[in-house]
């Protein structure tokens, strides 16, 4: 059996196996789906000086190409240029996690809260973060503070943010409780990507009709973690 074959093989087990977790906790009507994510299994670690410091270069950088564009005003409505800076053009995977479409919005956050973030440790000591993000987050703290911000203050918000301890290896900004970024000083990408089995638990929660759903977090071998999530949170499942 080739490697694909057998990453298929697997997967068609710890699938198999939430299936039957879930199955004593299903209602009799109607099944709710069940959706196997990646599981993140790292462990935590103080944020090494070396690596926030990393991060601070490339954020200076940004915030420094980010200056370069003409401060937008937020209350006129948007160019198709300046949407395509928003977006930051070409990096948008999936359906906007923040679309006034999607009714499961809670039922995604709870799903990466099972999952822990395995998408997140792509992050490095970059968070994702590019000139276009920057663009909207230096339009948006004049909205709010009544003035221009300067590049050191928007350092300054994102060096607050900075956790004493993050997932070993993984985004700087990475930490037990989640991102430790507000959500309006993420990344473009952070605040709209969804991965593939994301997208797949939208899908099946469209084509059900159904607020709720089981999600199973796995890595390549073991089912690690399971949880039935709803819009008013998520219930544990307990593994035998």
């Amino acid at each position: 059996m080739g490697p694909i074959a057998a990453q298929r093989a697997r997967n068609a087990a710890l699938r198999d196996q939430a299936d039957a977790l879930a199955a004593p906790h299903q209602p009799a009507a109607r099944p709710l789906p069940v959706i196997v994510l990646p599981a993140n299994t790292r462990e935590t670690t103080p944020l090494p000086d070396e690596t926030r410091e990393q991060f601070l270069r490339h954020l200076r950088l940004q915030i420094t190409r980010a200056f370069a564009a003409p401060l937008r005003d937020n209350t006129a409505p948007m160019s198709e240029e300046d949407e395509a800076m928003r977006a930051d053009a070409g990096e948008i995977e999936g359906p906007s996690a923040d679309s006034d479409a999607l009714a499961v919005g809670a039922v995604l956050g709870a799903a990466c809260a099972t999952c822990r973030g395995e998408c997140c440790t792509a992050g490095g000591t970059h968070a994702f973060l590019k000139a276009a993000s920057l663009v909207r987050v230096r339009a948006n703290l004049a909205t709010s503070d009544g003035g221009s911000p300067s590049a050191d203050a928007i350092e300054a918000h994102y060096a607050a943010a900075l956790p004493a301890r993050h997932y070993r290896g993984s985004c700087v900004f990475h930490a037990t409780g989640g991102c430790t970024l507000a959500r309006g000083l993420r990344s473009n990408l952070c605040n709209r990507y969804l991965c593939g089995a994301l997208t797949q638990l939208t899908r099946a929660m469209a084509a059900t009709g159904e607020a709720s759903a089981f999600v199973a977090a796995a890595d390549s071998v073991h089912l690690r973690r399971m949880a039935l999530l709803s819009p008013e949170g998520a219930r544990a499942i307990a593994r035998p």
